[in-house]
């Protein structure tokens, strides 16, 4: 797939469904085995979960997949509705540990607010 797949869907619990089977089509697509359809499937939960609860409400939920590299990148991101609180250093970093004991490569970009707007997450596709 060397085609970026975007998505966007309403930043509701009920549509991270809809991001769930999304990713199962993208693990068909590029070759993942389940077990790794699987983890990134739970780091894509992790990572609505954190996106949509923090200081300020999110609007929409945008999910983004690429192969590069041997690769399958997946990105989320929020639109977040004006400023929040403030997020510590501390909560984000609690974040991407939670989500590297799923996927091996995460990273985390946030606002200048401590918010979190976009989780990047990599996982290896199966060799052929």
């Amino acid at each position: 797939m060397n085609e970026r797949v975007t998505l966007t869907v309403p930043a509701l619990q009920a549509y991270v469904l809809v991001i769930r089977t999304a990713l199962g089509g993208l693990a068909l697509v590029n070759d993942l085995d389940l077990n790794t359809l699987d983890d990134l499937r739970q780091a894509a939960d992790e990572a609505c979960d954190c996106l949509m609860h923090q200081g300020a409400p999110a609007r929409s939920l945008r999910l983004e997949a690429w192969s590069e590299g041997g690769k399958l990148r997946v990105a989320l991101q929020a639109e977040l509705d004006g400023k929040g609180g403030e997020s510590s250093p501390e909560e984000l970093e609690l974040s991407k540990v939670v989500l590297e004991t799923l996927i091996p490569e995460v990273s985390l970009r946030a606002r200048a607010d401590g918010l979190v707007e976009r989780v990047e997450l990599a996982v290896p596709k199966a060799l052929a």
